[in-house]
């Protein structure tokens, strides 16, 4: 249904492509779980449809080396990946386009800990973000703008003994740069 769905969109129209990068507006110390990641934005303008597709990637390493042989060294490592999709209603007004929908789209964390007795621990989850946002276009080719996402995020784990679910919501504000070809 959701192919019948985009391919009569595209098909009314000649699809313009294009290229987005975002800058966070929060202090990267207050973003967890991926959201420290910045994006990567594909536009696809479908005529009565934006298609976004968006990728986010995040790693950081922590070594640590004891001068003291009492204590073994020890390397932490995190990654996080995020692929979503943004399916939006564009609204236009002269210069300026506001948008409204949903990405959906799934994240990876992994997380390494060479310490012993700590486990390494791998988890994905769903991310469902009902989205607002508005470019205003410098030319025909270059937009900038701004958008708030509201990611809502579920993430179960299943031990032995118990289960654990988590739920986190956050209110993330973009400011993003596009051009077009």
């Amino acid at each position: 249904m959701l192919g019948m769905f985009l391919s009569v969109s595209f098909g009314q129209e000649q699809a313009k492509f294009g290229l987005g990068f975002e800058f966070h507006t929060f202090p990267s110390a207050l973003m967890e779980d991926g959201g420290g990641a910045l994006g990567i934005y594909v536009p696809i303008n479908a005529g009565s449809l934006l298609i976004e597709p968006l990728i986010m990637y995040s790693s950081s390493s922590t070594e640590v080396d004891y001068d003291d042989y009492s204590q073994d060294d020890f390397e932490y490592t995190e990654s996080d990946l995020t692929l979503l999709i943004g399916i939006f209603k564009p609204t236009v007004r002269g210069k300026i386009r506001s948008y409204y929908g949903i990405r959906i789209g799934k994240s990876w964390s992994k997380n390494e800990d060479s310490r012993p007795g700590y486990d390494d621990y791998e988890s994905d989850y769903l991310v469902i973000a009902p989205t607002v946002g508005a470019e205003y276009y410098i030319s025909d080719n270059f937009s900038f703008g701004g958008e708030a996402m509201y990611t809502m995020t579920t993430i179960e784990e299943e031990e032995e003994e118990y289960s654990i679910t988590s739920k986190q919501n956050t209110l993330i504000p973009r400011f993003i740069v596009r051009f077009y070809f």
